[in-house]
């Protein structure tokens, strides 16, 4: 009993394990773009690969990768609400896995660094620059991979739990059913 108490405290707390460095990555990254090649910089982009890949100073005034276009008093609360949701649903959960820990930790971590540069600047600073899509950061990207991950997991648990359950099984398997001894 106290072994299993003990794991499950451990994933429990596991996002918060995985929000606090990345906030930490994202706010360190953030401030020595502005620092670099923000808007009192002399120049906005570092080439690392041609024009391909690079560093580039942008002001992200909508929401997610420039989508809806100037910054809404909403996106704020929608980001808090997003975060609200995913928490409450890895709260619920009896048995948090360690994969569900990690994912619900890297969605609200990104949310968290976003809503501090929306909160504090009014627009979130974008630096990832490849190719012909729109600028993003560390909080972008783990945020992308959270949801997605939280998707693949829901989509993933629910397969198991209807395999599990008998009102989930579509067919009857081969031989049962059908009057074959």
């Amino acid at each position: 009993m106290r072994r299993s108490l003990g794991s499950n405290m451990g994933a429990r707390v596991l996002p918060l394990a995985v929000v606090v460095p990345v906030v930490a990555l994202d706010r360190v990254t953030k401030d020595a773009v502005v620092t670099a090649i923000g808007p009192d910089a002399p120049q906005h982009r570092i080439d690392l690969l041609g024009r391909w890949i690079g560093l580039e100073y942008a002001e992200n005034r909508g929401a997610a990768f420039g989508l809806f276009g100037a910054q809404s008093p909403i996106l704020p609360l929608i980001a808090m609400a997003i975060v609200l949701a995913i928490g409450i649903a890895y709260a619920r959960q009896r048995r948090p896995s360690i994969v569900l820990g990690l994912v619900v930790g890297l969605a609200i971590g990104g949310a968290i660094g976003n809503l501090i540069d929306r909160v504090r600047l009014g627009h979130v600073v974008d630096f990832i620059a490849v190719g012909p899509w729109p600028n993003f950061n560390v909080a972008d990207s783990a945020v992308t991979v959270g949801v997605v991950g939280f998707v693949a997991w829901s989509l993933w648990t629910s397969r198991d739990a209807d395999r599990a359950s008998p009102r989930g099984r579509t067919k009857a398997p081969i031989g049962e059913g059908t009057g074959a001894r």
